[in-house]
């Protein structure tokens, strides 16, 4: 696979009267990093020289979804993959070896990740409307594909018979407004730039149907690269972690990174939700996704979510 387009170049950053690590080479890797604002936090950790900080040298590889990234992560072409973690539920009941390593984005009802789009004058109000429609998803059975199924079940309707399609994010609203597609979970800021240029508007807040609160997207690797290098796993980790309290608090500062990195203009985002994420993963936030994925058969049965942590994933106190 080739490395994505978006590669930045890497400065050693050099704190104080000097650095620890300014004296040893950097630690190449490869992360996959797929379209949506939740990609500003490791985006602004390798602007800001956060990852050359604590060692490492990242060589962002662009993904279409984040299950084409945990499919690179489990063909090798990634060492760290950030996906939606549904995507990567499905890969670990597979029986792949991976594990989280870092969290990337988490839901909370303050921040409207993602918004369910219909067309502005299709005749839809509730779920029962969308019943035998057809809706698109980055990938099927990926996290916008069952949030929309949970909004369609949770609002009178019944998933069983929608009909679901394969589209980049980038087409989706364009097939709604089209008429090719009935409806679709879209993330931020990729649903406000559709409101303002395309003839669609907001039914519900689909992510809501799986829990008010929940950490819907990580960073993974395959458990032996996790075990044998223990120390990048924990680099990688603090890096995202300051990355996060930075980007959390600054929103306005980091709207330019993320609108060239999805390629939209950015005053069409300047009143966007922004993604927010957490510091460290805690097992139960881990529950939400592993419960919503039990009830529509990705999982054939409940993970304990303590299993799927790398042994040397950042934690609080470290």
């Amino acid at each position: 696979m080739k490395r994505g387009a978006f590669v930045a170049g890497t400065t050693l950053f050099v704190a104080g009267g000097g650095s620890a690590f300014a004296q040893a080479p950097l630690k190449p890797i490869r992360v996959g990093v797929a379209e949506g604002d939740d990609a500003t936090f490791p985006l602004y950790a390798q602007k800001a020289g956060i990852f050359a900080k604590y060692g490492l040298d990242v060589q962002f590889v662009t993904m279409a979804s984040g299950s084409a990234s945990i499919a690179a992560l489990a063909g090798g072409a990634v060492d760290i993959a950030g996906s939606s973690l549904l995507p990567f539920i499905e890969a670990h009941n597979a029986g792949l070896p991976l594990a989280i390593v870092a969290p990337e984005a988490a839901y909370n009802p303050d921040v409207v990740y993602a918004a369910l789009l219909v067309k502005k004058d299709a005749p839809v109000k509730g779920g029962r409307d969308l019943n035998g429609k057809t809706i698109a998803s980055p990938a099927l059975k990926d996290l916008n594909w069952i949030a929309t199924m949970a909004w369609i079940d949770a609002n009178g309707g019944d998933s069983s018979t929608v009909k679901s399609v394969e589209l980049v994010s980038s087409a989706i609203p364009a097939a709604i407004e089209e008429g090719r597609v009935d409806a679709a979970t879209v993330t931020t800021p990729r649903y406000i730039q559709a409101l303002k240029t395309r003839d669609v508007r907001v039914l519900g807040k689909s992510y809501e149907s799986i829990a008010k609160h929940f950490l819907f997207a990580i960073f993974a690797a395959q458990t032996e690269f996790a075990a044998k290098n223990p120390d990048v796993i924990q680099s990688f980790g603090r890096a995202i972690r300051e990355s996060t309290i930075y980007c959390n608090a600054h929103h306005a500062d980091t709207l330019e990174l993320s609108a060239a990195f999805t390629k939209i203009d950015p005053k069409l985002l300047a009143d966007a939700p922004r993604a927010v994420n957490v510091e460290y993963v805690d097992p139960k936030d881990l529950q939400p996704m592993i419960a919503i994925a039990t009830k529509y058969g990705i999982l054939t049965k409940p993970l304990d979510p303590q299993s799927l942590l790398a042994p040397s994933i950042l934690r609080p106190g470290m």
